[in-house]
C-alpha cells in the first residue's frame, strides 16, 4: 500500500498526472470504481482512512480510535458466490457466508490481482472536496500524522459508503443521562465477553441488533432485544437456497412485485409460522416494504429462552429501564443498534441531500449540479450489493473516460423525483429510505442507462462530456 511519508501540513500539491481522479474508499465500492477506471487506463488515487483497504471489513480489533461498523464475529449477511466481483470468486474454500477477516484478505487479493494496490493510500482521510472555477476538484486529506494536504483532481468519486457516524435515539430518552449503567452504541461494539454474566439490552431490530444480540445471549445473564416495531425476520437462505442468489436470478427479476412479496409471505409462513408467535410485534408492513432482518439464530434463541423481547425504551431509571407496555427490567449495559447517519461532511450538501435531507442522486449516482462528482455504493438492497456497483462503476468509468455522456440536468432531476415519490411512498421519507432499492429494477436502470449514455456520447461527438457536464456547474 502507498502510504506517503511526512508531507508538511497544509501542503498544496498538484502532483499526479493530467486528468486523475480521486477515489475515496477502498472497500467493495471503492475497489469497483478502481478497477473500472484502471481497465481503461484512467490514472486515479484511491484514499482509505483505514489501516488497510477493505472499509467495514478492515476490522482492528478495537485497537484502532474510530468508532467502526464491524465487530469480532461480524460475517457477510449475503453469500460469497453473490457477494464476489465478477470474474474473481472467493476462494472454494471459504464457508457460504464469510467472517470478516476472510473477506478482507478476499478484497486484497483482488486489488493485489488487477494492480490496484499501489494506487490506494490508506490512513488518508479526506476531509474536503470543494469545486474549483476551472472545473477541477481541491481534495483536502489528512494523512496519519495529522498533516493535511491539497490536491487537483479532474474527477472525485466518492466510494467510502455512509456508516460511519452513529445514529443515537433523537430526542435522547428520558433518564438516559442518570443510568448508572453502561450505555453504548453497536459502533463501540467489539466482542461479547465485557458482557458476560450481565444484564443485557440491546435496542434495534436490525441485522447488527439481532447478532449482537444472539451472541450475547450466550454469556450474559440476561439478554433482551427491544424494538420499536416488529420486523420481518426472514432466514438467510429459503429452499436450501441462499436469499440474495434468489434475488440475482433471471427467473426472480422478472416475476412481478406483487408476485414476489406473495411467494416469501408464504414461505415465511411455512417456515417459522406467524412471527408474533415469538413474541415480535405485528410489523406495520408487509415484506419488501421496508429493510428485512436476515438471522438464522434469532427465533431460534428466543424459543430457547435466551433472547427476551420487549418493546420500545420509555425511560431510563437509575439502574432499570422501563419499556412502553409498563414493564421494567434491572439492566447492567444498554446497546443502541439504531443504525447510522447518511452523512458526507466533505462534500458540498447540496451534492447529495434534496432540501428535505433525502439523497437526491440521479440513478443513485450523479449530482446534477456538481460535473466531475459521482457517487458509488450509496444504495441499499435487499441482497448482495456488488454487482449493482460494478454497473455504477462502469457507468462511471465510461463517463469519465469519455465514453459516454449524461442527460440534460432537467431530465436528470425528473428521474430523481419519481424516485423520491417511489421511495417515500413504498420507504418513507428519511434520508436512509431513499437510497433503497430493488435489485432487479435498479439493475434493468443501469443497465438501460448506460446504454443511453453511449448513444448520447455518439451522438454529439464534438463535445466532451466533462465539458459539457461543466457549463452546467452551480458554484460550490
Amino acid at each position: 500500500m502507498r502510504n506517503s511519508g511526512e508531507p508538511q501540513r497544509n501542503q498544496d500539491s498538484n502532483r499526479g498526472l493530467p486528468g486523475e481522479v480521486c477515489v475515496i474508499g477502498a472497500g467493495f465500492s471503492g475497489l469497483a470504481v478502481a478497477r473500472a477506471l484502471r481497465s481503461r487506463n484512467v490514472p486515479f488515487a484511491c484514499f482509505d482512512r483505514g489501516v488497510d483497504l477493505g472499509g467495514v471489513w478492515c476490522f482492528t480489533g478495537g485497537s484502532e480510535s474510530e468508532r467502526s461498523p464491524a465487530y469480532r464475529s461480524l460475517h457477510l449477511n449475503t453469500s460469497g458466490a453473490v457477494t464476489s466481483f465478477s470474474g474473481f470468486p472467493m476462494p472454494a474454500s471459504y464457508p457460504p457466508y464469510p467472517r470478516h477477516d476472510e473477506v478482507a484478505a478476499y478484497l486484497r487479493d483482488f486489488a493485489d490481482h488487477h494492480g490496484l494496490t499501489r494506487h490506494i493510500e490508506c490512513r488518508t482521510e479526506v476531509t474536503a472536496i470543494r469545486a474549483e472555477p476551472d472545473g477541477t476538484w481541491r481534495v483536502t486529506a489528512r494523512d496519519r500524522t495529522g498533516g493535511e494536504n491539497h490536491r487537483r483532481f479532474s474527477h472525485v468519486v466518492v466510494a467510502s459508503g455512509y456508516q460511519w457516524e452513529p445514529r443515537l435515539p433523537d430526542p435522547a430518552i428520558t433518564g438516559s443521562d442518570s443510568f448508572n449503567g453502561e450505555i453504548i452504541h453497536s459502533a463501540d461494539y467489539v466482542d461479547p465477553a465485557p458482557y458476560s454474566g450481565k444484564r443485557v439490552l440491546v435496542l434495534g431490530f436490525g441485522n447488527s441488533a439481532c447478532d449482537i444480540a444472539v451472541e450475547l445471549s450466550r454469556v450474559a445473564e440476561k439478554t433482551t432485544l427491544a424494538c420499536r416495531r416488529g420486523a420481518h425476520v426472514v432466514p438467510k437462505q429459503l429452499m436450501g437456497i441462499p436469499i440474495d442468489e434468489i434475488a440475482a436470478s433471471r427467473w426472480w427479476s422478472w416475476l412481478p412485485f406483487p408476485l414476489q412479496r406473495k411467494l416469501i409471505e408464504v414461505l415465511l409462513r411455512i417456515i417459522r409460522g406467524p412471527i408474533t408467535s415469538y413474541g415480535i410485534p405485528e410489523p406495520d408492513h408487509r415484506v419488501l416494504e421496508a429493510p428485512v432482518t436476515i438471522s438464522d439464530e434469532l427465533l431460534s434463541r428466543i424459543r430457547h429462552g435466551a433472547v427476551a423481547v420487549k418493546p420500545m425504551i420509555d425511560h431510563f431509571g437509575s439502574a432499570r429501564v422501563h419499556f412502553a407496555d409498563g414493564t421494567a427490567d434491572a439492566v447492567d449495559a444498554v446497546i443502541f443498534c439504531t443504525g447510522y447517519r447518511v452523512s458526507f461532511p466533505f462534500v458540498p450538501p447540496d451534492s447529495v441531500f434534496s432540501r428535505s435531507g433525502q439523497v437526491a442522486l440521479y440513478q443513485r449516482v450523479l449530482p446534477p449540479h456538481h460535473p466531475g462528482l459521482y457517487f458509488a455504493g450509496l444504495i441499499r438492497p435487499v441482497g448482495a450489493i456488488t454487482y449493482l456497483v460494478e454497473q455504477q462503476a462502469e457507468w462511471i468509468a465510461e463517463l469519465i473516460a469519455g465514453e459516454a455522456a449524461v442527460p440534460s440536468t432537467d431530465d436528470m432531476a425528473s428521474e430523481i423525483h419519481t424516485h423520491l415519490d417511489r421511495a417515500a411512498h413504498r420507504y418513507g421519507t428519511a434520508a436512509i429510505d431513499s437510497i433503497h432499492v430493488d435489485v432487479p429494477t435498479y439493475l434493468r436502470a443501469i443497465r438501460r442507462e448506460r446504454k443511453a449514455s453511449r448513444h448520447r456520447r455518439r451522438a454529439r461527438p464534438n463535445s466532451a462530456t466533462r465539458r459539457s457536464r461543466r457549463e452546467k456547474r452551480v458554484p460550490a
